[in-house]
């Protein structure tokens, strides 16, 4: 008997091949060796098969020490498909052929891929004498050439069809990278709705712009953003009132002459500012004569031309300065040197500079300084008054001769600011008209992306979308497109496979077909195959869900093999057999502990976990309850 028990390490490869190998130790012909050899090479490979290694565990665990625990009545089963579904291994024993013909069909209707096999071709053919019509067509003579993945796949698919999918049959649709960006539609669509309403300058832009060169027009684009770069630097405008209004005046040529001055007055006197800040404190004790900065202006070129200041026989320059030095004080002290009277001098230029600031201030209507900080931030708010001023006027001079008929004129400010948007909105997104035509040609492109036959419902969706400048519209239309694309690849992949399998299988791929169609969830197949044939070419892994042995009582233990064939083993005893004397199929699937479901007679002396099933509950519609009182456990 095989040396199988709790000590074994099923969980190892090394003792799956020792298992397999006592187990094809029993036999001997050349089809046990053929099988152990491609069973071999399938542990080795990582590939080890579900049906074994269940086996395997199973007859470790049944001799493990104590009884089994006791049935329950809630743990029959009430059917062979709830048997089947429940238990990995299983005996029917007593079944005629009717009763293995429902068995059979009840196993495809669930949809499991039955392989049934006999060492006697007779008792195949014995068996598909008597089975319904209605499942003719799933019964194959050999596996179809599908690889196991590929059929697994066409039978979700055949099960998740739905009439809406199958209308998708042969329709094409864009590739995505294909598809027009919604964003992109969206900007496209709003210019494209865009109108200016006013009948102002502005609106003449994008027609003019559009008919002159490249060059030029660039040149032009290049102006109006110098003119929003420099009317940006006086926002916001409520906090500098006074420079807009000073811009506006300077736009139509007045106070020209006094701007200049002030902002030559201002930047100087920010200068000085400056450097008072680092010389010493001056400060004027009484009212100073006239001409006091150029007494003073003299006196310093005296200084520095090597002249020196005297008790006695004053110079001239000294004498005229006297007046002035006498009112004046740097560091506290009456200023003597060079230096001093450079910081005297200093002083005195501010003041009058400021004093002309304040009545320039006055003349052009903006508010004066009142302290240094003040002085620079109208400085600054000058300087960027004069550079927006000569933006407004380049541009005033491109747009007048943009055209030699231009009829657009800058009469104002207001008119610039306009103009010069309007100028940089046609350089970034172009016209109305571009962006209509631009929406035309993606529409014609997306339409011909499939024959008009071929088109699917959301791609034309699309298409309508962009024609009629739909933005919301395309999004869903897009939205439905992506959710269409997993339908039509499963749709063309489910095609595909099924004329696959019709080459080989026709009945299989018609009764699949129709069974998708009726909204059946079956999808089984039977194939019919002698043992000895089976053992030469076991299928691939997952080409079969249960392994049916019929006439299983009078085979030997080295047909356990036929377990590698799928992961759940049926073995089939026809009525009025007995089961051989010694080690034999049934009696290693009896020690560990299959489930025996009986048929007709009465049931035998067996250390198996036995059931009765009521009446009819082999067929597909089974749903009745076990007789309990028929089941025996072992060593209960």
């Amino acid at each position: 008997m095989l040396n199988v028990g709790p000590s074994s390490s099923v969980d190892d490869d090394a003792h799956l091949i020792t298992f397999v190998d006592r187990l094809a130790d029993a036999g001997g012909d050349a089809h046990t060796a053929t099988a152990r050899k491609q069973i071999q090479q399938s542990i080795e490979a990582g590939e080890t098969p579900a049906g074994l290694r269940r086996l395997a565990e199973a007859l470790a665990a049944a001799v493990g020490d104590g009884p089994p625990l006791p049935r329950r009545p809630a743990d029959d089963p009430a059917s062979v498909v709830a048997a089947v579904r429940g238990n990995n291994l299983v005996v029917l024993d007593e079944f005629d052929p009717d009763s293995v013909a429902a068995a059979v069909t009840a196993l495809l209707a669930d949809g499991r891929r039955v392989v049934v096999t006999a060492a006697d071709r007779a008792e195949l053919i014995a068996l598909r004498d008597v089975l319904p019509g209605e499942v003719y067509g799933r019964c194959l003579d050999r596996l179809p050439a599908l690889s196991p993945a590929d059929l697994r796949h066409l039978r979700r698919l055949l099960a998740t069809a739905t009439p809406a999918r199958r209308v998708r049959d042969g329709q094409q649709l864009p590739a995505p990278e294909s598809l027009p960006r919604v964003e992109e539609v969206a900007e496209l669509c709003d210019r494209a709705r865009r109108t200016r309403m006013g009948g102002g300058p502005a609106d003449l832009i994008p027609g003019l712009l559009a008919g002159i060169e490249a060059e030029r027009r660039e040149a032009v684009t290049s102006v109006a953003r110098c003119v929003d770069r420099s009317l940006g630097a006086l926002r916001p405008r409520e906090d500098r009132a006074w420079a807009w209004s000073l811009l506006s005046d300077l736009v139509y040529s007045r106070h020209r002459g006094t701007f200049e001055r002030l902002l030559e007055d201002t930047a100087q006197a920010t200068a000085a500012a400056e450097r008072a800040r680092r010389s010493p404190p001056v400060t004027v004790v009484g009212p100073l004569p006239g001409g006091s900065s150029e007494m003073l202006r003299r006196y310093l070129d005296f200084l520095r031309s090597g002249g020196r200041s005297r008790a006695y026989f004053r110079s001239a320059a000294q004498r005229d300065v006297q007046p002035v030095l006498r009112q004046i004080r740097v560091g506290g002290a009456s200023p003597e040197t060079a230096g001093q009277v450079h910081a005297a001098l200093e002083h005195v230029d501010l003041a009058e500079r400021l004093t002309r600031i304040d009545a320039a201030c006055h003349e052009v209507g903006i508010p004066a300084p009142r302290n240094a900080d003040e002085l620079a931030e109208l400085s600054d708010g000058l300087n960027r008054i004069g550079a927006a001023a000569r933006s407004v006027g380049a541009l005033r001079h491109d747009v007048l001769f943009i055209h030699p008929n231009s009829p657009i004129a800058v009469p104002d400010l207001a008119a610039a600011e306009q103009i010069a948007a309007a100028i940089i909105d046609f350089a970034e997104h172009g016209s109305a008209a571009e962006a209509q035509q631009r929406l035309d040609r993606l529409a014609d492109d997306l339409a011909g992306r499939a024959s008009p036959a071929a088109t699917a419902p959301e791609h034309g969706r699309a298409v309508i979308a962009l024609r009629q400048r739909d933005p919301g519209a395309y999004a869903a239309a897009l939205e439905a497109l992506f959710a269409a694309r997993r339908d039509v690849l499963d749709q063309q992949s489910c095609t595909a496979l099924l004329d696959r399998l019709r080459q080989h299988a026709p009945r299989l791929a018609a009764a699949w077909a129709a069974e998708s169609e009726s909204g059946s969830s079956g999808f089984g197949l039977a194939w019919f195959v002698e043992v000895d044939r089976l053992l030469e070419a076991l299928p691939a892994a997952d080409s079969a869900d249960v392994v049916m042995v019929l006439g299983a009582g009078d085979l030997g233990v080295d047909r356990l093999l036929l377990a590698a064939v799928a992961p759940r083993l049926v073995a089939v005893v026809g009525s009025g057999a007995r089961p051989a004397d010694g080690a034999t199929l049934l009696g290693v699937l009896q020690r560990a502990a299959a489930l025996v479901i009986r048929g007709r007679t009465a049931v035998r002396d067996t250390d198996a976990q036995v059931v009765r099933l009521p009446s009819g509950t082999s067929g597909p519609r089974a749903m009745g309850v076990a007789d309990h009182g028929q089941v025996k456990q072992a060593g209960a």
